[in-house]
């Protein structure tokens, strides 16, 4: 019924402290991240194995909160706390890549520009995005409207009916609550 295809899996430091948590499938845990370095191989642990999608991502989210991204004061390099719009299968809908082709549509890039935009962030130009979501969170009245909008997003399915999917991980909630 359903895929127990995902696990959750950490990247550490040699004393043992991680700085990356993930969900995949497959190969994930040895494929090289764009926002962090791929340590080696005995710094690369499997946590929780035959997960379901759900599952995997409920295991991640709890983890990455735990232990605090580096952008909120703690210990992980992760740049989401879930990956909200990076869940396996998304895809951008019709309407937002008509929007990216528009705004692409005409613009002159040269070779040099072309290969820096493939490369990796440098150190500064990650120091300047967390700077910049550090300065987005201090403002009051962003903070406010952003918790609001993430509100609304976790009750959109008030009222609904619950698929299978999402039973199934209410129920491995309530057990996982259970267990010491």
């Amino acid at each position: 019924m359903f895929d127990l295809v995902f696990y959750v899996y950490q990247y550490v430091h040699a004393d043992g402290t991680p700085y990356y948590i993930g969900k995949g499938k497959g190969n994930r845990i040895n494929t090289h991240h764009t926002h962090t370095i791929l340590p080696p191989h005995q710094q690369r642990v499997k946590l929780f194995e035959n997960l379901s999608n759900d599952q995997a991502k409920q295991i991640e989210g709890k983890l990455i909160t735990k232990y605090g991204r580096k952008v909120d004061g703690g210990i992980l390099d992760n740049i989401k706390i879930n990956q909200w719009a990076c869940f396996t299968g998304w895809k951008h809908s019709e309407s937002a890549k008509l929007a990216i082709k528009e705004k692409n549509t005409g613009k002159k890039r040269s070779q040099e520009s072309k290969q820096r935009y493939k490369q990796p962030k440098t150190k500064i130009h990650a120091e300047n995005i967390k700077n910049a979501v550090k300065n987005l969170w201090a403002n009051i009245e962003y903070r406010q409207k952003r918790m609001e909008q993430i509100q609304k997003q976790s009750y959109a399915h008030k009222g609904k009916p619950w698929s299978l999917a999402r039973r199934k991980a209410h129920e491995d909630k309530k057990i996982e609550k259970v267990k010491p």
